[in-house]
């Protein structure tokens, strides 16, 4: 039987199967069986979540420069009413989701927003 005999769906399958083989085979220590070094690659590719360790709070007001956030182009104020480390795990602990309300240059609250920080941009949590 060759790969002209399957259809997309087994060939999926197979592969699929392949991978699972391979991550168990790479979780265990065990050496792979059989046809495992095509799912060796593909296990390769799976992501481990990793959550941010950053020491901001609710209540707490960060700056970010225009290269610490995702959502503009210019320096931020935020006073944050949320982390959102349950969203924030899949980013490799580089970046973290903050909720809050944008502050103006007068002080004023402006807009709520959500905005995608640098984790190196903020405080850190002590040691």
């Amino acid at each position: 039987m060759n790969a002209f005999d399957l259809s997309p769906a087994q060939i999926r399958n197979r592969l699929l199967l392949r991978a699972r083989q391979a991550a168990l085979a790479a979780r265990s220590g065990l050496p792979c069986v059989g046809e495992c070094p095509v799912g060796a690659v593909l296990a390769a590719v799976v992501r481990v979540p990793v959550v941010p360790q950053v020491a901001v709070a609710a209540g707490d007001v960060v700056r970010l420069g225009p290269s610490d956030h995702r959502q503009g182009v210019r320096a931020l104020r935020l006073r944050v009413v949320r982390v959102r480390a349950d969203i924030s795990q899949w980013y490799g602990g580089q970046w973290v989701w903050l909720e809050g309300v944008e502050i103006g240059p007068d002080g004023e609250e402006g807009a709520w927003r959500p905005v995608l920080a640098r984790v190196a941009a903020l405080p850190s949590p002590p040691a």
